[in-house]
C-alpha cells in the first residue's frame, strides 16, 4: 500500500512538473499580439466588418492560466452608422491551475468589463445582425439543426466553472420600424462558483428604460439552484429591489421544453404608479377630454394565445400596501393558476377605502378568441374617496356594496363591450350624488314654465339615505327598472339603459317630492308635493344632459288637479245625495205625521158627531 501511495505521489508531482514546464515554454515562445492583425483580416474577410484591438492581449499564469483581452470593437453593418455594434473594454477567461493538475481543466471566472452592445432594426425591417446570421446559418447539406436532439436540453452545464463577473454591461435596442427604443443602462452580474446540481449565490443589478415611458432599477440577491437531470431552476431566499420597492420569496421553473412556474412572493409596499410612471389623477375637465378621446378610439388587446395555452403556473402574491392608478389598497392576496389554456386569478382579495373586495378573473385561451369571466363582491367601500383618488372627482359618495358577474370575449375593446353579458347589483348608503340637485332642478323648471325668476342656485348635490339599482347586461347594454333613491325631501324611482358600446345613457327618473322640513332646503316646489316628476338623463357618460320633462310634469299636475277636482265634486255629490236622502226621509216622516194627525182629527170629529147623535136620541 505504501508503495502504491508513493508511486501516486511521484506521478502527481511529475504531472505537475510537466504541466508547469509546458506552461513556461508556452508563455516564453507565444505572443498572442502577433496574431491580432491576422484575426482582424480574417474577420474582415468573413463578415466584411472591422474587428479592432485597442489594447494588448495578455497571458496570465498565476493563479490561473488564461487570456486577458484589452479594449476591442466590432463595427456595425453597412447602412447602420459609425457606432460599433459591439465594444468592450476588458474581457478575460482562464483555466484553474489546480484543475490542470488533475487533468480535468476547469474554467475559472469569466470576466467582462464595459461591454456595449448596439442592436438596431431599420425602417425596412432589416437588423444590423442579419448579415452575420446569413453567413453563419447551418447549411442543409450538413443536416445541422438549431433544435436540441431527443432527450437533450437547450442549456446544460457540462462541468463546474468559477462563475461570472460581468460589470457595466450596456445594451441599446432601437426599432425604427416600430418607433420604439429599449436601453439597458447598466447590467452587473456576479456569481459564486457554479457547478451542476449545487446552489450558488448570485447578485444582479439592472438599470433599464424603454422609450421614455419606463425606467426600472432592478437589484436581486438569491441562491440559485440548477438541477440538470430534473431540468429545474430555482431562485430561493430571493430579495428583489424594484425601484426601491422590495419583493421577497422564491421562484421555481421546471421542464424547460414546456416550463412549469411556481412562485411565492410577498412585499410590504409596492407603488405600481411610481414603477410605470402613471400620471396622477386629473381634474374633471381634463378627465372629460381624455375620456372623450378614448371613447372614439378602439384598442386591440392582442394576447399570445399559444403561449397562454402552454402556461403551467401555480403561484401566490401577497402585498401589504399597494398603489395602482392612484388607488390605495392593502392586504392584497392573489392566487394565480394557469394550465391547459385556462388562466385564473381567484381569489383576488384586498382591503380598500374602508371596505373589502373579492374578485375572480378567468381567461379561457383554448379557442382562437379569448374568453373572460369576472365576478366581484364589494362590501363597505367608501366610493367617494375611491373616485376622488382615481379620477379627481367624486360624482357619488357613500358606502358601496356591490355584486357583479360578467362574461365577455374578443380581442378588441369594442368587441369586449359588445359581447358583455351578466348581472350587476349596486347599493349605496348614506351618501350623495354630486353635480346634480334634483329638487333645485324641479324648482328651476317650474319657475321657467311659469315665467318667474329662477330660484337662487344651491349646492349641486342630492343627498340620500339609500340608493339601490340592479340590472342585466346584455350584448353590452345595461338595463334596469328598479332604481330606488330614498332622500329627506324626495323619493326617486326610475328605469332605462346604459349602452357600453356607444358610452351613452338613456334613463328616466321619476321623483316624488315630500313635504318640506325646516332646514331641508324646502322651497317653491312644495306645492308639487306628492306629484311624480319625470327627469330625463340622456347623452354620453361623461356629459349627460339632465332635463326635467316640463310637459309631462305639467300634464301630471293637470291630471292631478283634475283628479282632485273630480274627487271634490264626487264628494260634494255624495254629500248632496246624502242631504237629499235625509230631507226626503224627513219629508216622508213629516207627511206621515200630518196624515196620522189628520186621521186623528177625522176620528175625533166622527166620534164627536156620533156622541152628538146619541145625545139627541136620548133627549
Amino acid at each position: 500500500m505504501k508503495k502504491i501511495i508513493r508511486y501516486l505521489i511521484i506521478g502527481v508531482v511529475a504531472a505537475i512538473a510537466f504541466l508547469v514546464a509546458m506552461v513556461a515554454i508556452f508563455v516564453a515562445v507565444f505572443d498572442p499580439n502577433d496574431y491580432k492583425q491576422d484575426l482582424t483580416e480574417l474577420v474582415r474577410e468573413q463578415t466584411g466588418r472591422e474587428l479592432q484591438f485597442h489594447g494588448d492581449v495578455d497571458l496570465t499564469v498565476f493563479p490561473a492560466l488564461g487570456m486577458k483581452l484589452g479594449a476591442m470593437s466590432f463595427s456595425n453593418a453597412e447602412g447602420f452608422g459609425a457606432l460599433p455594434m459591439v465594444k468592450v473594454k476588458e474581457a478575460s477567461i482562464s483555466v484553474d491551475l489546480a484543475s490542470l493538475a488533475t487533468f480535468a481543466p476547469e474554467i475559472d471566472k469569466l470576466v467582462l468589463r464595459d461591454l456595449e452592445l448596439n442592436l438596431i432594426r431599420n425602417k425596412a425591417g432589416v437588423t444590423n445582425w442579419d448579415d452575420l446570421v446569413a453567413q453563419t446559418a447551418p447549411g442543409t447539406e450538413t443536416g445541422a439543426t438549431d433544435e436540441p436532439g431527443e432527450g437533450e436540453s437547450e442549456f446544460e452545464i457540462k462541468g463546474a466553472f468559477g462563475g461570472l463577473d460581468l460589470e457595466n454591461i450596456k445594451l441599446l435596442w432601437q426599432d425604427k420600424q416600430a418607433g420604439s427604443e429599449f436601453r439597458i443602462v447598466d447590467l452587473d452580474i456576479s456569481t459564486g462558483r457554479i457547478e451542476p446540481n449545487q446552489p450558488f449565490p448570485m447578485t444582479l443589478h439592472l438599470d433599464a428604460s424603454a422609450s421614455g415611458d419606463l425606467d426600472i432599477i432592478f437589484d436581486i440577491e438569491a441562491n440559485v439552484e440548477y438541477l440538470i437531470e430534473q431540468q429545474q431552476l430555482a431562485l430561493r431566499d430571493m430579495a428583489l429591489n424594484l425601484n426601491e420597492f422590495q419583493i421577497g420569496g422564491s421562484v421555481q421553473v421546471a421542464n424547460f421544453d414546456k416550463p412549469a412556474l411556481k412562485f411565492d412572493l410577498s412585499s410590504d409596499n409596492l407603488d405600481v404608479d411610481a414603477l410605470l410612471g402613471t400620471p396622477p389623477a386629473t381634474g374633471p375637465a381634463e378627465a372629460d377630454a381624455s375620456q372623450g378621446d378614448a371613447a372614439s378610439e378602439d384598442v386591440q388587446i392582442e394576447l399570445p394565445m399559444q403561449s397562454l395555452r402552454d402556461l403551467d403556473i401555480d403561484g401566490t402574491l401577497k402585498i401589504a400596501q399597494i398603489k395602482v392608478q392612484n388607488l390605495r389598497m392593502s392586504d392584497l392576496d392573489i392566487k394565480l393558476e394557469a394550465q391547459n389554456g385556462l388562466v385564473s386569478m381567484k381569489p383576488i382579495k384586498l382591503n380598500t377605502y374602508g371596505g373589502k373586495v373579492e374578485t375572480s378573473v378567468v381567461l379561457d385561451a383554448k379557442s382562437d378568441i379569448p374568453k373572460y369571466a369576472i365576478t366581484k363582491s364589494i362590501q363597505g367601500v367608501q366610493v367617494g374617496d375611491l373616485l376622488k383618488d382615481f379620477s379627481g372627482e367624486a360624482t357619488i359618495v357613500g358606502t358601496l356594496n356591490a355584486e357583479a358577474n360578467l362574461t365577455t370575449r374578443g380581442e378588441w375593446l369594442s368587441k369586449l363591450k359588445q359581447n358583455s353579458n351578466g348581472t350587476l347589483n349596486l347599493a349605496f348608503l348614506d351618501g350623495a350624488v354630486n353635480g346634480f340637485n334634483i329638487r333645485q332642478s324641479i324648482e328651476a323648471a317650474k319657475a321657467k314654465f311659469s315665467g318667474k325668476e329662477a330660484p337662487p342656485a344651491e349646492t349641486l348635490k342630492t343627498d340620500f339615505s339609500s340608493l339601490t339599482i340592479s340590472g342585466v347586461i346584455k350584448n353590452g347594454v345595461f338595463s334596469s327598472d328598479d332604481l330606488d333613491l330614498q332622500a329627506p325631501l324626495l323619493r326617486v324611482g326610475g328605469k332605462g339603459s346604459a349602452n357600453l358600446n356607444s358610452e351613452e345613457i338613456d334613463y328616466q327618473v321619476n321623483a316624488k317630492l315630500v313635504e318640506s322640513v325646516e332646514g331641508q332646503q324646502g322651497g317653491s316646489a312644495d306645492d308639487l308635493a306628492g306629484l311624480e316628476i319625470p327627469v330625463g338623463i340622456k347623452g354620453p357618460f361623461n356629459a349627460p344632459k339632465i332635463d326635467v320633462l316640463l310637459d309631462e310634469m305639467m300634464k301630471a299636475k293637470v291630471d292631478a288637479e283634475k283628479a282632485k277636482i273630480k274627487a271634490e265634486i264626487d264628494k260634494q255629490k255624495e254629500e248632496l245625495k246624502q242631504q237629499l236622502e235625509a230631507e226626503k226621509k224627513a219629508l216622508a216622516e213629516s207627511q206621515k205625521r200630518e196624515l196620522e194627525q189628520k186621521k186623528e182629527v177625522e176620528k175625533a170629529k166622527a166620534k164627536k158627531k156620533l156622541e152628538d147623535k146619541l145625545k139627541n136620541l136620548l133627549d
